[in-house]
């Protein structure tokens, strides 16, 4: 039996959504047999709807199989990916079911409004997001993004502007019978996981940055960060519009195993999820387990490699404020 399986389509979203709900991440298109609680990268993200389908209707054929008491489609908080597909692909398995999908993100400024997603109050397809380099967002109406992408009736889109809000679907979903399937960013996972509070935040006094995403917010960060510095950690100085992203992604991650064989840094904080994925697949794809979010959308995972341990702390590109790698790198200290 499967207590929670949780889909993402990047590794970003997936190591966000273990932090949620307290369980190991993994890559692939099995569920381990030994665990009854996992999230799995599907990386379809930038593929086919057809291949994203695909790819999710054998995970879920397989969740159905081994008595799945909770799936959880973890989607991006801005629309992006093949979300219509792949809640498709859900609904065709789980056949006369219904998926319940919260997309607000209240504590990253993701709100919804008569079923239209806002970033901090504007209609995501009037922000940077419509321009986004491989998955511009031209339709802020979720419900005719769905009709576009799949035309399955079936999908429950639940509004929602504060955090009660999504604790109130949350609420909704405990008291129906398994199978329940449910979609949304991580907020409304961070409602119906049970993580068990977070231990001390590892002290880094070494640390690879990367920025792998081309979002703007992520570009602002990083200059912040050089501007103001970070005393111990290295910043990966490289042009992210050089090369397509999972080309980059590729040869950051052979980069970043070549350092961390000669010795390296104790922790590596990832930027986009391509990167983060390139960098897990050059080690080897090992199990990811995180430990909490340090800060909203901000988990820290641990990552076993032969003869050490790899703290890994990652973001989607496109939220935080500038400061955030300053932030962050004063919580990872050892002063009290």
């Amino acid at each position: 039996m499967i207590d929670v399986l949780g889909l993402a389509d990047d590794l970003t979203g997936a190591l966000e959504t273990g932090a949620k709900f307290g369980v190991p991440v993994t890559t692939g298109l099995s569920i381990p047999a030994r665990e009854s609680a996992i999230v799995i990268d599907t990386e379809t993200r930038h593929v086919a709807p057809r291949e994203a389908s695909a790819r999710v209707e054998i995970l879920a054929r397989e969740a159905r199989e081994r008595g799945v008491r909770l799936l959880y489609k973890k989607t991006d908080s801005t629309l992006r990916g093949n979300i219509g597909a792949e809640l498709g692909a859900l609904l065709r398995v789980f056949a006369g079911a219904r998926i319940h999908y919260a997309p607000a993100y209240p504590a990253l400024g993701r709100t919804v409004r008569d079923g239209v997603l806002h970033v901090h109050g504007v209609p995501v397809s009037q922000t940077s997001f419509a321009r986004d380099p491989l998955d511009p967002i031209r339709e802020s109406h979720i419900p005719s993004l769905l009709a576009a992408q799949c035309g399955q009736p079936g999908i429950v889109v639940y509004d929602g502007e504060t955090e009660e809000d999504v604790r109130a679907v949350a609420r909704l979903l405990t008291g129906l019978p398994p199978p329940v399937l449910a979609a949304g960013p991580a907020a409304l996972a961070g409602y119906l996981g049970s993580a068990a509070p977070a231990p001390r935040w590892p002290v880094l006094a070494t640390a690879l940055v990367i920025n792998g995403s081309l979002n703007e917010v992520s570009v602002r960060q990083m200059e912040y960060a050089e501007e103001h510095g970070l005393p111990g950690w290295t910043i990966l100085r490289s042009d992210v519009s050089g090369s397509a992203g999972l080309d980059r992604a590729t040869r950051v991650g052979d980069a970043v195993r070549k350092l961390l064989e000669s010795g390296g840094p104790g922790a590596v904080v990832v930027f986009g999820g391509d990167t983060a994925f390139g960098i897990l697949a050059a080690l080897g794809s090992p199990l990811v387990r995180p430990l909490g979010e340090i800060l909203p959308g901000v988990p820290v995972s641990r990552v076993e490699l032969p003869g050490r341990t790899l703290h890994l702390i990652t973001k989607a590109g496109g939220f935080g404020p500038p400061d955030l790698l300053v932030r962050l790198r004063e919580l990872c200290q050892s002063e009290e």
